[in-house]
């Protein structure tokens, strides 16, 4: 019984595979005004099969004043080369950025690989939840999931700069010695007059 227990678990797996794992795009620093992520493929992940080209999108931004490409990759040559290709654009009144790959990408690693050093830069911005949209990622044509799909794309939220930094409040207490300051200055300078 127990051995016919663990052949219907196996070919449950073999008939059912887990879930398709996805490309992730991942904060992994900040410093104030710059965000840093990094790009990881999932093993067999690959872009720009089906398309032209391949799009990263952050939005619901704030105050982002320039972005730029990876600096990065745990590729080997040639692929380490074409995989820096990620050209920035900061758009919508800095409210988004959205990095653009053109031709293909991966090589179909059977290991999870990096693209590293992505960088957003908004000076005095606070982190928050942003949107994040990828549009071009899939499995290669030869290497389709089992039921025939091909797309990787992911729709999610990360961390990005959402929000201007708060700016300082004085407290009640500050402003009123402020007042009596100048209206001692303001008696001061008028009793002095001749």
């Amino acid at each position: 019984m127990q051995r016919r227990s663990i052949v219907i678990a196996l070919a449950c797996l073999l008939l059912f595979p887990c879930a398709a794992r996805a490309v992730s795009f991942d904060l992994t620093g900040v410093v104030p005004g710059v965000w840093t992520y990094t790009l990881t493929y999932d093993p067999l992940d690959n872009y720009s099969v089906f398309q032209g080209s391949t799009t990263i999108t952050l939005s619901g931004l704030s105050g982002v004043t320039g972005a730029t490409g990876p600096s990065s990759t745990d590729f080997t040559e040639p692929l380490n080369t074409i995989n820096l290709g990620w050209t920035p654009q900061v758009l919508a009144g800095g409210t988004s950025v959205v990095w653009t790959h053109i031709g293909l990408g991966t090589g179909n690693y059977g290991v999870p690989k990096h693209v590293v050093g992505f960088q957003v830069f908004a000076p005095g911005a606070d982190s928050g939840v942003a949107s994040l949209v990828t549009d071009g990622f899939s499995r290669d044509m030869s290497n389709p999931f089992p039921n025939g799909d091909f797309e990787l794309d992911i729709s999610t939220t990360v961390n990005g700069p959402t929000s201007p930094a708060p700016t300082a409040v004085p407290e009640p207490a500050t402003i009123a010695s402020l007042a009596m300051g100048l209206a001692w200055l303001a008696r001061r300078r008028h009793v002095s007059r001749p």
